[in-house]
């Protein structure tokens, strides 16, 4: 039976497994330590909000939200960042009941609206988007990468 609820301290080892699959998919590196890191701090920072699905005590899934805000709504807003299912339990309905968690999720706490993007190839991921009643927007979305010194 799929169990959908927040990720705790416990779920980090296997969170870090999903989040380097779902990093393996966007052409990334794993780098597992740092993720680990990243990950411990979501969760003992509250700044993000993340839902696993486990079936017969394993994460099969998870999809990890980040507040935001929107002057155009006037309001709080999610940013839906990462969805993820394991290749073997893909089609078998866990993506649509991680969104629907989000959006009950996001209704009870009065956000206006959530937040994603996806890959242009992803087709499967933007069919259940479309499916669950998400609009392709009239915006562009760019993006602007940091280049960070490894010297002071």
């Amino acid at each position: 039976m799929m169990i959908i609820r927040k990720a705790e301290l416990s779920d980090i080892k296997e969170l870090t497994r999903l989040m380097m699959e779902l990093r393996t998919f966007y052409q990334q590196e794993s780098k597992p330590e740092e993720l680990q890191t990243f990950i411990k701090s979501r969760i003992n920072n509250r700044d993000s909000v993340i839902f696993v699905a486990e079936e017969n005590n394993k994460l099969v899934g998870y999809v990890q939200l980040f507040p935001s805000f929107s002057t155009i709504k006037l309001s709080e807003i999610w940013v839906l960042n990462d969805l993820f299912v394991l290749k073997s339990f893909r089609g078998k309905g866990v993506a649509s009941q991680l969104v629907d968690t989000v959006l009950k999720f996001s209704e009870k706490g009065q956000r206006k609206q959530v937040w994603l993007l996806t890959g242009n190839d992803n087709k499967k991921a933007q069919r259940l988007y479309k499916r669950k009643g998400f609009i392709n927007t009239k915006f562009k979305h760019y993006v602007f990468n940091i280049k960070t010194s490894t010297t002071n």
